[in-house]
């Protein structure tokens, strides 16, 4: 199995949907591929924190009783009509599927199998529609945000170029990068510079610089913005503090567990450097 093989198949088997001999084929792949590992792992990672984010509700207790109620009303109010002896068999029963105790076979039954199906769908939907929101576009990236910040923590991969020289991690990046992303020193405002890393989010792989606040990190994940600056967004997410800037040239990402007023601070700084640029 080459690269190409496992990354289509990596869905998956996350999910455990494939065959043992297919998923023995993977996982002997990722034992021999660090590429493939480090990908799942972060697949894995995010699985994970989107599972334990993402609200799950149980259906409200009236909602078998009125099912119930509108499916027997439907069959109460259809026009009574022969039914061909020769469909009814005693030797060889017609299969009976049952909803909550009911009897629906009768959906065979033509244009009442549909209107009763129709009914039973706009009930549910009904009852869960408003309950069934997905997140925020920003909210599910912050969660991607949070996974990769508390996983280059976790495997101490915190960077791939370590040093807190500016000059000497900004040609790193753009070297890996389609795109150079913007590196300043901040030290002298207790920012200080620790490194960069290659990561991978929003379907691209963007540049990460890492920065120390005390004891804390904070992760400044970059990439090519759009053509207008946008508004700071600052928001709070698993105990994490977040906060979104975008210039003309590029979207940035800051993740740290540092109080807000920290982060505020170090984006006031970082742009302030970056102006003199």
């Amino acid at each position: 199995m080459n690269c190409e093989e496992a990354t289509k198949l990596m869905d998956g088997y996350l999910d455990g949907e494939l065959d043992p001999i297919t998923s023995q084929t993977i996982e002997q792949h990722l034992r021999d591929c660090p590429n493939c590992e480090q990908k799942y792992m972060a697949n894995r990672a995010l699985v994970n924190a989107i599972g334990s984010a993402i609200p799950y509700y149980k259906a409200p207790a009236g909602l078998r009783e009125r099912i119930q109620c509108s499916l027997r009303e439907e069959i109460a109010d259809r026009p009574a009509r022969a039914v061909p002896r020769l469909l009814v068999t005693r030797k060889q029963p017609e299969p009976r599927t049952t909803l909550f105790g009911t009897p629906w076979n009768w959906l065979s039954l033509g244009g009442l199998g549909l209107a009763a199906a129709i009914i039973f769908a706009a009930i549910i939907f009904s009852n869960l529609a408003p309950m069934l929101r997905r997140p925020g576009a920003d909210q599910f990236l912050a969660t991607q945000l949070i996974a990769s910040h508390v996983r280059s923590l976790m495997v101490n991969h915190l960077t791939d170029v370590a040093s807190s020289d500016q000059h000497t991690v900004k040609p790193w990046l753009d070297a890996k990068l389609d795109f150079a992303p913007p590196v300043v020193d901040l030290a002298s405002e207790g920012f200080p510079l620790i490194g960069g890393r290659l990561d991978y989010l929003d379907n691209r792989t963007v540049a990460a610089l890492i920065y120390q606040r005390r004891k804390h990190f904070i992760n400044v994940f970059v990439w090519p913005g759009e053509a207008a600056a946008r508004p700071a967004l600052a928001m709070s997410h698993q105990g994490y503090q977040l906060l979104h800037w975008a210039d003309p040239d590029f979207n940035y990402w800051a993740v740290s567990d540092v109080s807000a007023s920290d982060l505020q601070t170090f984006k006031q700084q970082f742009e302030a450097q970056r102006s003199h640029h």
